[in-house]
């Protein structure tokens, strides 16, 4: 690993990444540092349940300046289970960001979410991950509303793994000023890509993430080109295919070589490299 990029192969940062504080420290510069550290915050949930930890998220977020936020999570589940989303503004700047939660491992409901790769069709045009459709219409009927009641402010939307997934369907519905996705699967077929043409897009796939690859390319297809975060760390946006393979090739045996004996570490690189502090700690090193 990079001596000057931090990197965590620990099982906690990969199965429960809203346990790290740090959040926003320090202050993000940019708007995908900042949508790094939203994404992994909405990871924050009241353990051993899955709601929100609200008044924690509500706190971490003053470290930003931002004063308001709301939170959509799925009704009447038990436990709190299901998916999450928050929305929070800052008036200062005119500036709100929509981020949605990834896949919690202990919650079924997330995996059944994301099993489902059944293509069904999208309103915009084109098919969509049945999954992912059918989990971003569970928080619409709050969401929308809310986000109409914002229409005047500069909107970035962003999530990882899941959640990125469901910022993608999001930002065809309503276009938003950026969307910034962290390890997200594919979502959709080509027509539903054309659904984004002209939105501003970035999408991060760090080094061997499993989870960037699936579903497989038949009928799926990725939105925009990758901003590649190599295993030393540096991220380049869209390199060939094949500097990819050899860099991912050499990484995954480092990685096994290096990190995977050690007790608490993931056993492979394929699925370390999808913890959202990792993309946090890469994206965030661009800054300086």
């Amino acid at each position: 690993m990079s001596l000057d990029i931090l990197y965590s192969a620990a099982q906690e940062d990969l199965f429960n990444p809203g346990r790290r504080d740090g959040f926003f420290s320090p202050k993000p510069l940019s708007d995908a540092a900042l949508c790094a550290e939203m994404a992994r915050l909405a990871y924050c949930r009241k353990e051993p349940e899955f709601e929100f930890d609200q008044s924690r998220i509500e706190e971490t977020l003053k470290r930003v300046e931002f004063a308001n936020c709301q939170f959509f999570e799925s009704p009447g589940t038990s436990l709190g289970k299901g998916v999450h989303c928050f929305v929070a503004s800052r008036a200062s700047d005119k500036l709100v960001v929509v981020a949605f939660r990834g896949t919690d491992a202990s919650d079924i409901s997330d995996v059944a979410y994301d099993a489902e790769f059944l293509l069904v069709p999208w309103p915009r045009g084109g098919r969509v991950h049945g999954g992912f459709d059918r989990a971003l219409a569970v928080l619409r009927p709050a969401l929308e509303p809310a986000l109409e009641k914002l229409s005047g402010y500069r909107m970035l939307v962003t999530g990882h793994s899941l959640g990125a997934a469901m910022a993608t369907l999001q930002a065809s519905l309503r276009q938003p000023d950026a969307l910034y996705t962290f390890g997200s699967p594919r979502v959709g077929d080509a027509r539903f890509v054309a659904t984004l043409r002209g939105a501003k897009s970035y999408r991060y796939v760090d080094c061997c993430d499993l989870v960037t690859r699936i579903p497989l390319e038949i009928g799926y297809r990725h939105l925009g080109p990758p901003y590649y975060i190599s295993g030393s760390r540096k991220i380049t946006c869209n390199p060939s295919t094949l500097w990819i393979w050899w860099d991912r090739f050499r990484a995954e045996a480092k990685y096994l070589a290096t990190e995977a004996p050690k007790l608490g570490n993931v056993a492979v690189r394929s699925l370390a490299d999808h913890a959202p502090i990792n993309y946090v700690w890469a994206v965030k090193a661009r800054e300086a």
